[in-house]
């Protein structure tokens, strides 16, 4: 009955990002806005909300040596091409690298933040000789619902016609866990073989992190598996790939990731240990693409409940719960110990905080890997943390439930300290 329905989920959640996606969507709302008006750039106010701001406070800029919001907002002006969205800043050019950094130094953009807003926003003004250009982007990277040139309206969304119309819409958490692995398990190959495309994306990023990119902690894998510090098990191997891909981007890869819920490194944490295990224990790609579709609608259930941009690492907790029980899948798990991974992993790394998008991402990143697998692995064997247990409800979807709601609103005042640290600076 939902097999169309949860397809057309899937790949709308699926897409390709350059660098961390919240930095990408203030330079795509900046650029939005001055394309708005044109003109020689004389200021850059952004606002964001608290998510939006910490991921992009010190991460790197793809193709450039520079971190954070400021940056990208300039750049999203000098050298952004909106049609490209979450690409936006595909083709700078070193010279627009050079003046977007004299423009930093003379302090012609601010990006504040608003505190208390749980959902994405980014409000971009742009002053130039021309004009002022401004773009509003709402609960999704993408979704530009405003657009105006010296106040008059050039584009605004429906947003009240898509809530009437919206009112019998599809959502995810009508669902249940058996829902998804009924999914999996009846589609033709043929018609889910498109996640297969993100293991081919991350994987060519992970590549980009072999000699040592961002924190080098892939690198640092590598070299204590072969000092025999660490074993070369699935778990280090799948820890090692991730490392490498997470790394790479929190680093400024000019390499896309492929994003789900909006997010490269919840892209990368819901598909590259699969990959891992998958080739190491030489399982073929059909029950992979399947594997991963797990993986993502777990990932996309739990994020419904906890939100885009959290207090708690997404990444780590949703995506780390989604890849662990489409490592169970994988290895041909029944589905009892799919829902015995899934309790697991809330009773584990739940509460992992998100300080915002850095080099650190990839510790948590190794470490959700880590978790995610040797979870998946005891699951098999029937060790798991029984129905309520701490956060574990009574029924899976209880447990997935009640993990986004740790992050929202569980967390919301542990988001404010974290906000407050950063800003102290």
């Amino acid at each position: 009955m939902y097999k169309e329905k949860i397809l057309s989920l899937l790949k709308s959640e699926m897409g390709q990002a350059l660098g961390v996606t919240e930095p990408a969507a203030i330079a795509l709302a900046s650029c939005k806005a001055y394309e708005a008006v044109g003109g020689k750039l004389k200021k850059i106010k952004v606002t964001t909300d608290p998510g939006v701001f910490k991921n992009g406070f010190s991460c790197g800029i793809p193709g450039t040596d520079e971190m954070g919001n400021e940056i990208a907002a300039i750049l999203g002006v000098l050298s952004g091409n909106s049609k490209f969205e979450l690409k936006v800043l595909e083709n700078i050019k070193e010279e627009e690298i050079i003046k977007a950094k004299k423009l930093r130094e003379d302090k012609i953009v601010q990006v504040d933040v608003k505190k208390g807003l749980t959902k994405i926003l980014i409000d971009a003004v742009v002053i130039t000789d021309k004009g002022v250009g401004r773009a509003v982007i709402k609960d999704k990277h993408t979704n530009i619902v405003l657009v105006e040139a010296d106040g008059k309206i050039k584009y605004k969304s429906e947003e009240d016609n898509k809530i009437e119309s919206n009112k019998d819409k599809f959502s995810i958490i009508d669902l249940k866990l058996a829902d998804f692995i009924n999914f999996i398990n009846e589609i033709e190959f043929e018609d889910i073989k498109f996640t297969l495309e993100a293991i081919k994306v991350n994987k060519k990023l992970a590549e980009k992190g072999i000699n040592g990119a961002g924190m080098g902690l892939g690198k640092a894998i590598y070299e204590l598996e072969k000092e025999q510090k660490i074993s070369g098990d699935i778990i280090s191997y799948a820890q090692m790939l991730t490392g490498y891909a997470v790394d790479a981007r929190m680093g400024g890869c000019s390499k896309p990731a492929m994003t789900i819920c909006g997010s490269g490194d919840h892209g990368i944490i819901a598909t590259i240990p699969l990959a891992a295990v998958a080739e190491k224990m030489n399982i073929e790609e059909e029950r992979l693409a399947r594997a991963i579709a797990l993986s993502y609608l777990v990932t996309i259930y739990i994020k419904e409940y906890s939100g885009r941009l959290s207090a708690f690492c997404g990444c780590a907790v949703a995506a780390g719960t989604g890849v662990s029980a489409g490592t169970v899948y994988l290895l041909g798990g029944s589905n009892k110990q799919i829902e015995y991974t899934i309790n697991n992993m809330a009773a584990n790394i739940t509460g992992m905080i998100c300080d915002g998008g850095n080099l650190g991402c990839s510790l948590k990143a190794v470490t959700a890997a880590n978790a995610a697998i040797m979870s998946a692995l005891i699951s098999i064997k029937d060790v798991y943390i029984p129905n309520n247990s701490g956060i574990v409800g009574n029924t899976v979807e209880d447990t997935m439930k009640n993990i986004g709601k740790v992050a929202s609103p569980g967390m919301i005042e542990t988001d404010n300290v974290i906000l407050d640290t950063m800003l102290e600076r």
